[in-house]
């Protein structure tokens, strides 16, 4: 490899390093002393970077704090982006989806940026729209898309597929969530998550069925 492209490829991942590293230490950041508690000065301290470093990489704390439930979002679409899962049997791929879902948004460190959110809602109301837009609506309109083609190909009853994906989401992750937010429970019991799943994905079904 010439030297000039060999320089490139080491700036390319010294760049994905650092921008993954102000992530991780703005999310542990946030989380330990919420939104309004936090400077980019002490993010920049905690990730071990300059200020302009991450000015670079991002424009303000808050397009930071989007860029976090962006990456989040990322994982949960993860089965829609294997060219695999359009061809795959419904019970399959939602099985599949759920398991992305769940453990994509009952991680401990996703839950605790969920309970930031709603106790920045009131105060920074135009931030917890854009979280609601990046966050639980991008993922209910994947979903919606997911629900619309297999109901056009006879697999599911027809419906509203937006309110069909929230009732999914909902129903998916509602119970464990709320004993998370709440604390009555103090980490994620993996097992029950997964009983939970197969639960749901075969109420969703038979609700679903076309009669």
């Amino acid at each position: 490899m010439p030297p000039s492209a060999s320089g490139a490829v080491k700036a390319r991942r010294t760049q994905v390093s650092t921008r993954a590293l102000i992530l991780k230490a703005a999310t542990e950041t946030f989380i330990e002393h919420g939104f309004n508690g936090v400077s980019i000065d002490q993010i920049a301290a905690e990730a071990g970077v300059s200020k302009p470093t991450i000015y670079s990489h991002f424009e303000s704390k808050e397009q930071l704090f989007v860029a976090i439930m962006n990456a989040i979002c990322d994982s949960f679409e993860t089965p829609f982006q294997d060219p695999a899962s359009d061809s795959e049997e419904l019970p399959v791929i939602l099985a599949k989806i759920v398991d992305h879902y769940t453990r994509a948004v009952l991680q401990p460190g996703v839950v605790a940026m969920h309970r930031l959110f709603a106790s920045e809602a009131e105060r920074f109301p135009e931030l917890s729209r854009r979280y609601y837009e990046v966050g639980p609506n991008r993922v209910h309109k994947t979903l919606a898309a997911f629900f619309k083609t297999r109901m056009d190909r006879g697999e599911i009853r027809e419906g509203d597929p937006l309110m069909l994906a929230q009732f999914f989401a909902a129903l998916v992750i509602g119970p464990t969530r709320a004993l998370l937010l709440f604390a009555v429970e103090k980490r994620t019991n993996w097992a029950m998550v997964e009983r939970r799943n197969r639960e749901a994905v075969t109420l969703f079904l038979k609700g679903c069925e076309i009669r």
